[in-house]
């Protein structure tokens, strides 16, 4: 009885096995999202460099500082004038119609 129940069994499992052998099908798609994309601005180089106060010592005449405090004052006057340049560029980027939803 029990050889009979295995020739059985064995047909059973045989297609049982098979249905998994099959490659399945694998579809890619491509689908569009928006992304929010930082602007990346670089600190400009008038505001990388030590300022002309950094390079003078409390040893130098007032003459002396008083003129690094008024090149100072240039030096991150400019330095401002690009950092606001960049960031009205970064604002001013074009926003494709599906950033408005």
């Amino acid at each position: 009885m029990t050889y009979h129940i295995s020739l059985v069994a064995l047909p059973l499992f045989a297609l049982m096995v098979s249905g998994c052998a099959g490659k399945p099908v694998i579809q890619t798609q491509v689908v569009e999202k928006p992304v929010a994309v930082l602007c990346q601005v670089e600190t400009p180089a008038e505001c990388k460099s030590a300022y002309a106060v950094d390079r003078i010592s409390a040893k130098d005449d007032s003459l002396t500082i008083n003129r690094a405090l008024r090149a100072e004052i240039e030096e991150r006057w400019a330095c401002e004038i690009k950092l606001l340049a960049a960031v009205k560029g970064c604002n001013s980027l074009p926003l494709k119609e599906s950033d408005h939803e």
